[in-house]
């Protein structure tokens, strides 16, 4: 038997006393091997779309926001569109579309070769408050986290730093075959423009760079561990720096679709074209891109969606 895991689904902030940076943590065990197994992706699509899920729950972990934050990848290559969201109580979901014949020649299982050209979408909606913020950033790196420091560099003149690590675990033995999961995690770390303090520029910069290098030490193999825990590493990583953290979010993954809401999402189309989206036995069936879920819907619910009215 091989131990349970220690610390997943979480995000932990943080802080280092020595330079006042703050940064999160984030470890994904059974949430995003569910996301990725329960589509069956190839491995470059999976590996993508982890490394997404782990930037969606770091970066909804530095904000204040009473709804979801999601980033959405629109791409001109094999794989052609991802999602990645994270509510403000931590339920996570994602989903990418991809074609698999071109995933199968795709020369790297980076961001040139599996998505091209296109953008990434940071978005913020919090429709109770009637709210909405989304910032834009072109695919112009070689993963996903470099595009996204990117976007912290040009439009937010935040500076920052994130490792991030996706892969195949060890976590469970049976007998003499191990039985393998998809793991995730990441660490970001950032200085926002009001910690900076005249005067104090140089030690500053000293600090940044310091950290910059503690943080590039962490391992894949580490970023994953089911068996270390998030404090430990933390502690590995930045023991000289003075490590406090905070009250960790947990996350767990969490599907917003229900049958209310794919009702309300058909009353959108006219009746005739409600009967061109209709199965051979009749009726007209929508499959959650995300969880799977699927609604039925007979020729009576679809009349019953124009108050009983077809054309």
């Amino acid at each position: 038997m091989i131990a349970a895991p220690i610390g997943d689904n979480l995000l932990r902030p943080f802080q280092l006393e020595r330079s006042a940076l703050r940064g999160r943590l984030v470890r994904l065990g059974g949430l995003v091997d569910r996301v990725l197994t329960g589509h069956d992706y190839p491995e470059p699509v999976s590996r993508l779309l982890g490394e997404l899920l782990v930037l969606a729950a770091t970066l909804a972990g530095g904000l204040k926001f009473r709804g979801t934050f999601s980033l959405q990848v629109k791409a001109t290559g094999p794989v052609s569109l991802m999602i990645a969201d994270c509510t403000n109580d931590g339920a996570m979901r994602g989903f990418a579309k991809f074609d698999a014949g071109g995933v199968a020649v795709a020369a790297g299982g980076g961001v040139p070769d599996l998505l091209g050209e296109g953008h990434l979408a940071l978005t913020v909606d919090q429709s109770e408050a009637g709210q909405t913020y989304q910032g834009i950033v072109e695919l112009s790196g070689a993963t996903l986290t470099e595009c996204m420091q990117t976007y912290f560099r040009q439009s937010e003149q935040v500076k920052t730093g994130i490792e991030v690590a996706v892969g195949r675990v060890v976590v469970h033995r049976v007998g003499d075959r191990d039985q393998q999961r998809w793991r995730a995690g990441g660490i970001m770390v950032q200085r926002l423009p009001e910690q900076v303090a005249e005067g104090r520029e140089e030690q500053m910069e000293e600090d940044w760079r310091r950290t910059m290098l503690l943080l590039g030490s962490a391992t894949e193999a580490e970023l994953v561990d089911p068996h270390l825990a998030p404090e430990r590493l933390l502690l590995r990583l930045f023991h000289e720096e003075g490590v406090r953290v905070f009250r960790p979010l947990g996350l767990s993954f969490g599907c917003r679709c229900s049958r209310a809401r794919v009702e309300a999402m058909l009353r959108r189309f006219p009746p005739a074209e409600l009967d061109d989206m209709k199965e051979a036995d009749g009726h007209l069936v929508v499959t959650c891109e995300f969880c799977s879920a699927t609604y039925r819907f007979d020729e009576a619910e679809l009349a019953a969606l124009h108050g009983g009215l077809r054309h």
